[in-house]
């Protein structure tokens, strides 16, 4: 597999980049991988558990060893397993913090078993599971990370709450996953597709992006939002499906990456399109400084996810094309060493 240079992230996919190639007949979860490793997109290779692995988190010992020996005979790395805390997996209640906690230790337990070194959580995992998962994570060799997607920023009250206890408990095994989509420059183009193909008037497409690039945070956006496009004209549904602009893509500066270190555990290389070595919509060359000054070495899982809104593009193709413009941003200055 091709790799980044020593010292310097290291590159990889999630198979959730996949979604539409998935769904054509043959495609199975072999079928997958094997495509992964044949076009050259590892080394690491994430995968989210309940939409890639037949009755999770029940997997019995021999559909264990299938899955490792798959991934190893495609000499790809296991990066990362995303799994899932449903806290309202219960009609009219949440799960109760016994509850959450047994959730997710079935499931870390699966994950070692696999042989993936970290799970991603959602930020409803938060400090109090968190910390009661710490002794687990440590047992298992299994390192947990909580991620940062749009419209979440380092400054939002529950990831501050986080930055706080892993800062208290300094250890290894709990941290973050910054998703890229919290730092974007622009809506992506291939959200027109999606709102041309819901009818929805290119005015209010219009009027949405104006406001998604107004100073702010994004969440006191939506009742503006509201307000202007009802005045438009705009149907409850269609109003929610232009509220997704906003929970999709945020504004976070990219330098206030650096402020997620030293509790990086893994990183999700979202994007929704590369064109002529470029990403009009993510500030690529800024973000992949910051984790080259702060010496991150782990893994960065490609995440294309412009499938939400367009099936125009082979995911196997623009992972490819990030891949090919991430090594050359990461390889374009030396590696940045940072003291323990």
């Amino acid at each position: 597999m091709t790799d980044t240079a020593p010292g310097l992230p290291r590159l990889g996919i999630t198979l959730f980049s996949l979604t539409l190639e998935q769904r054509a007949p043959g495609n199975d979860l072999a079928a997958l991988i094997r495509e992964v490793a044949a076009r050259d997109l590892g080394p690491g290779v994430e995968m989210v558990a309940f939409q890639s692995l037949r009755g999770w988190p029940r997997l019995d010992d021999k559909a264990v060893r299938e899955v490792r020996g798959l991934i190893a005979d495609s000499g790809l790395t296991p990066a990362c397993l995303a799994v899932n805390l449903d806290l309202a997996l219960h009609p009219g209640r949440l799960l109760t913090d016994d509850e959450a906690y047994d959730y997710v230790a079935v499931q870390m337990r699966r994950a070692a078993a696999l042989g993936f070194p970290a799970v991603r959580v959602g930020a409803e995992c938060g400090p109090a599971i968190m910390t009661r998962l710490l002794p687990l994570a440590e047992e298992l060799g299994v390192k947990i990370g909580v991620e940062i997607h749009a419209p979440l920023t380092i400054d939002a009250p529950p990831v501050a709450e986080l930055k706080e206890l892993f800062t208290r408990l300094d250890t290894d095994w709990l941290g973050f996953i910054p998703d890229f989509s919290a730092s974007m420059r622009a809506v992506p183009a291939a959200v027109d597709d999606a709102h041309r193909k819901a009818g929805i008037p290119p005015e209010l497409t219009a009027l949405t992006r104006r406001l998604w690039a107004e100073p702010g945070p994004t969440m006191a956006k939506f009742p503006e939002l509201e307000r202007r496009a009802t005045e438009l004209g705009a149907s409850p549904a269609e109003i929610g499906n232009l509220k997704m602009l906003f929970t999709m893509h945020g504004r976070m500066d990219p330098e206030r990456w650096a402020d997620f270190f030293p509790h990086v555990i893994h990183v999700h290389g979202k994007f929704y399109g590369v064109s002529d070595g470029e990403d009009p919509s993510i500030d690529f060359p800024a973000i992949a400084r910051v984790l080259r000054e702060q010496g991150y070495t782990g893994f960065i899982s490609s995440e294309y996810e412009a499938h939400a809104y367009t099936d125009r593009y082979s995911a196997f193709d623009q992972v490819r094309a990030q891949h090919d413009m991430l090594k050359r941003l990461l390889e374009d200055q030396p590696a940045t060493v940072v003291s323990p």
